[in-house]
């Protein structure tokens, strides 16, 4: 039986050579073994030679006996490059393959560089061991008899390096243990065979290194190899598995092991065992999957022929509700002949999906289709919801919708509510804002989003009836206001201003609330505790004109907005105005002074006007000089006695209003 290839996966070497028997003395530090078989025996060493070297071979067959030479020249492995594949002869494909190298020279170099494959290529290739010098086949052995063995290095021209092994072993043949095929399974053509075979030890010595697997073939007979890799024997457990790609289905197969150790001798061929291999792989999805309605408001299914030509017939599942598995709708399969089915125990205003499997012919079935739905008709509508009412809840926010509907008809669904907003520019458009199936006779609204409902909203509810076949009934509406009980904000930006003497202009800017209707504006001076309300504008005005209101005096104005509801906001911030007038009194005449007993006396006309102050009475030693009060405040009379004025002085009047403005000074005036 030819040698077959070796492992085909990357696998840890220093581990495989713990697990191969006899190398995992190596493991341990023996150096030497020894195989005997029959007529035989194998002498292996660990040692890898240098080129030229090589190893005499003696052995001592008594106790106290001498040793004897049992090698006329020295064991050498292949020294030239042109040597290596004739000793490798019918392995040395297979050598390459395991070196993963394609020419003779670049295996030369691995077997150098690489200690640990090349002692695994010992074990699987007894051409190998002899190739590269580490084996010696004894055929003069005394069987059944204990020997001692050494093995005595020597160098190219054939002297003793010093360096030697030896090892005593009974010779004595051990039979090879058949292997026991326990079990076998399959996922499709991927089968799993499960042996046992006993672990190699001092008291059960067996040097097996793979394994080799057949099946009988159904055409000749004779058994043929189920793979070409090698199945290496694991020496740390007794059961073994070898998984491999089947040439056949849905047939009983024979399966065969046989046993290989180091020398390349096999077992017993193992018991067969009959596994039948059975498609268990599910059939594909099957494609092209759909429904058609029939005006009689039958479904009627269709579907691709299955590909697979092992298809025995199709399953077909029902249901309403996808979230929940469907229910079988044909427990006899239907023939695989067969791409159509037409379902006629369907009911009107219901909505189905279906979904369709393969079944092969030992009844493993495939995966379920995409899903088809079929809604059949129920044109007849519901009854109708009536009474609609609505109230707003100041606690949630929240619109609570109630009616009230005659009966439930056998095709009723759910109640179905619409809104939308009715106070913008361009009316929104209807929203569903229940969800799911909804057969109570009322309904909390939270509102639109997580914003809620915004106060003095307007919103129209629409509700109806629906049944299974989506056929509505007629529609109770209603608008509803939502109240608004938040105050609004206050208006930003207050500006007092004085509008040259004649009023205070008021300006400010739009609150931010809804629902506005107006403002109101406020008025006070300094010193007051409370505004007096002046006004109430328009929303559309954002400014005011006070006229009712004296020069000379500081006024203190606010704002406030008020909504829909009444609800009056804060005060804006405060602005402070002094309204003055930019006008002075008329100039002062018929100023007279007159020299009396004591000072001169100034007398002057009367000046008129609102906002009149008071006179300032003025002095001068010269006419053209400058002229200085001579009294404190104002003189409210129309004259003043200057206690400390003569003759010579000079005298001028000038009249003052509120605002402090003063009038053009007269002419001066000397007493007379």
């Amino acid at each position: 039986m030819k040698h077959i290839q070796p492992l085909t996966k990357k696998i840890n070497l220093v581990m495989l050579l713990i697990l191969i028997p006899g190398f995992s003395y190596y493991a341990a530090g023996q150096e030497m073994f020894v195989i005997p078989l029959d007529d035989e025996v194998y002498l292996y060493h660990t040692k890898q030679l240098t080129t030229g070297h090589g190893f005499n071979v003696y052995r001592r067959d008594h106790a106290g006996g001498d040793f004897i030479l049992l090698t006329d020249d020295p064991v050498k492995g292949f020294e030239r490059i042109d040597e290596l594949r004739p000793a490798l002869g019918e392995s040395y494909e297979d050598v390459l393959r395991y070196f993963e190298v394609e020419s003779t020279g670049a295996l030369r170099m691995a077997i150098r560089t690489k200690p640990v494959e090349n002692l695994i290529a010992t074990a699987l290739f007894p051409a190998f061991a002899k190739a590269t010098g580490r084996v010696y086949i004894d055929d003069t052995a005394p069987m059944n008899q204990e020997v001692v063995y050494r093995i005595e290095f020597v160098n190219a021209s054939g002297i003793p390096t010093g360096k030697t092994l030896t090892q005593s072993a009974l010779l004595r043949a051990a039979e090879l243990p058949v292997p026991e095929i326990t079990g076998a399974d399959n996922q499709g053509r991927q089968v799993r065979i499960e042996w046992h075979y006993p672990r190699h030890s001092d008291n059960n010595p067996n040097f097996v290194i793979q394994f080799l697997a057949f099946r009988i073939s159904q055409v000749t007979g004779e058994p043929e190899f189920l793979t070409n890799d090698v199945i290496v024997r694991n020496n740390v457990s007794d059961s073994h598995v070898f998984v491999f790609e089947s040439p056949v289905i849905n047939t009983v197969e024979q399966y065969q092991l046989v046993a290989v150790d180091f020398t390349g001798r096999h077992s017993e061929m193992s018991e067969l065992y009959l596994f039948e291999l059975v498609d268990n792989i599910p059939p594909a999805r099957i494609n092209n999957f759909s429904s058609v309605i029939t005006p009689e408001q039958w479904v009627d299914l269709r579907w691709d022929s299955h590909i697979d030509p092992g298809i025995i017939g199709y399953k077909i599942y029902r249901g309403t509700n996808l979230s929940v598995p469907l229910d079988l709708l044909t427990p006899e399969p239907l023939d695989a002949a067969l791409t159509f089915y037409s379902d006629t125990t369907v009911k009107g205003g219901e909505t189905y999906f279906y979904t369709i499997t393969a079944v092969n012919s030992v009844g493993v079935e495939g995966h379920e289709s995409e899903p088809v739905m079929a809604r059949l008709l129920d044109l007849k509508p519901p009854n109708p919801p009536k009474m609609l009412s609505a109230a707003y809840n100041t606690e949630t926010g929240h619109v609570e919708l109630k009616w009230e509907v005659d009966s439930y008809t056998e095709n009723f669904e759910s109640f179905i509510i619409m809104r939308r907003r009715e106070d913008t520019a361009t009316p929104a458009a209807f929203s569903r804002i229940n969800q799911g199936h909804l057969k109570e006779t009322f309904f909390n609204d939270r509102g639109e989003g997580s914003q809620g409902f915004i106060e003095g909203g307007i919103y129209r509810y629409d509700v109806f009836s629906s049944s299974r076949a989506k056929v509505f009934s007629d529609t109770a509406s209603l608008t509803f206001n939502i109240p608004v009980v938040t105050p609004p904000t206050a208006p930003g930006g207050l500006k007092a201003i004085n509008d040259k003497g004649n009023r205070v202009i008021l300006s400010w800017w739009a609150a931010s609330s809804r629902n506005l209707t107006q403002y109101r504006v406020y008025r006070k001076v300094p010193g007051e505790a409370e505004f007096t309300a002046l006004k109430d504008l328009p929303l559309e005005t954002r400014f005011y004109r006070d006229e009712q209101i004296n020069h000379g005096n500081t006024y203190v104005y606010a704002v406030s907005a008020i909504d829909i509801a009444g609800n009056e906001g804060p005060l804006s911030v405060p602005d402070t105005v002094f309204f003055r007038n930019f006008t002075p009194p008329r100039m002062v005449r018929n100023i007279q002074a007159k020299v009396m007993d004591g000072g001169v006396k100034i007398t002057w006309g009367e000046v008129v006007a609102d906002d009149f102050a008071g006179y300032a009475v003025y002095r001068s030693d010269i006419p053209t000089g400058r002229f200085i009060p001579i009294h404190e405040g104002l003189i409210e009379d129309t004259s003043f006695f200057d206690d400390d004025g003569t003759g010579s002085h000079w005298y001028r009047v000038k009249a003052k209003d509120t605002s402090g403005n003063e009038s053009r000074p007269g002419n001066p005036v000397s007493p007379l």
